[in-house]
């Protein structure tokens, strides 16, 4: 799940992966490697682990999209997950059952039970595929403005769906308001990541040897280690680790995680989208035990209107750690939409 950090400070060199990945065996004693158990869970299937929540499909370019439902009050919200080893929409369940509204968490092409992507039969343009993926939800399943909350490196989707216009979309009109939960820091999302280093990790990624190294990350040893390092302000849960193994076993499921983590989804700078393209309100999700708030000045500096709120007793997944303080701010936001008139239907 570290994947989701994928910033310029965080994407590993291989050099500074094969380092981790030898420091972390050394803190544990030598033992045969397990199998992995992976439990089967039918609510995680169906989207029963939500009250009142469903699992349903739609059909986009050619692909099956799954994602989460939950019916609710106006307006919807929908929220889109993080791309890291096991993560798609179920990142959301905790806060999907906090909020009062209508919730719709997709699953991105690749992940969860949306149909598995291999990027050498099919390539997608990342991230604008994935806001194109969003945007075709709204127009079968919502059709009226909503509130978009993206998690961790996630963010540019969100930008793109609030600011992005086209002939099929008018971000400004369908997106009443924006939340981005742990953020890259403000000069990753604005300047985008170097693109000669995004093609060097995306070569070594996807050739056998990082395929190897990743290989051994889809461990419930290394998915446990990685996550307490990098994560949570304390140790992660243990559904958080069942999870991530369960989905992590679905049929190319580690394709996404290549591609993302190599930087390919932050490598396009939006500093022009987020000053002048963005006129929703916004509102800037941080752990209080987050090292990286720091350097997210620059979002109040430049996004016309956005606060920031900190989540206590969370770091980089404030919506698994603290789930009701995340449907708390989200509903804040909601509010701010709504006084500015943001939440009525287009003409």
């Amino acid at each position: 799940p570290w994947q989701q950090l994928a910033t310029r400070e965080s994407i590993m060199h291989p050099s500074a992966l094969l380092s981790a990945l030898l420091c972390a065996h050394a803190l544990q004693p030598f033992r045969a490697a397990p199998q992995r158990a992976v439990p089967t869970r039918a609510r995680f299937e169906t989207g029963d682990d939500v009250p009142g929540g469903t699992y349903e499909t739609y059909e986009h370019d050619g692909w099956t999209c799954g994602y989460r439902h939950k019916t609710g009050c106006e307006p919807a919200i929908v929220l889109l997950h993080p791309v890291g080893i096991g993560l798609s929409s179920w990142f959301w369940t905790r806060v999907m059952a906090e909020l009062p509204n209508e919730v719709y968490a997709p699953d991105f092409i690749g992940c969860g039970r949306s149909d598995p992507w291999d990027p050498a039969e099919r390539g997608l343009f990342l991230p604008l595929d994935y806001s194109r993926q969003v945007e075709e939800l709204w127009r079968q399943k919502i059709g009226k403005p909503c509130c978009v909350v993206a998690q961790g490196g996630l963010a540019p989707v969100g930008v793109y769906l609030a600011s992005r216009s086209s002939d099929r979309w008018d971000g400004a009109r369908a997106v009443a308001g924006l939340a981005l939960s742990a953020p890259p820091p403000f000069a990753d999302l604005a300047e985008g990541l170097d693109s000669a280093e995004v093609a060097r990790n995306l070569d070594f990624l996807q050739s056998s040897l990082g395929r190897q190294l990743v290989k051994l990350l889809r461990s419930s040893f290394f998915v446990r280690f990685f996550s307490n390092l990098f994560l949570f302000a304390d140790a992660c849960d243990d559904a958080w680790i069942g999870n991530c193994l369960t989905d992590d076993e679905r049929p190319k499921s580690i394709e996404p995680v290549l591609t993302f983590n190599a930087g390919v989804v932050g490598a396009r700078g939006l500093f022009d989208e987020l000053k002048t393209q963005v006129p929703q309100p916004v509102l800037v999700i941080e752990g209080a035990a987050d090292k990286r708030s720091e350097k997210r000045g620059g979002y109040a500096e430049t996004v016309p209107d956005l606060e920031r709120v900190e989540i206590d007793g969370s770091c980089n997944v404030p919506p698994w750690e603290r789930p009701g303080l995340v449907a708390d701010a989200i509903g804040a936001l909601v509010l701010r939409a709504r006084r500015l008139g943001r939440l009525e239907a287009p003409g």
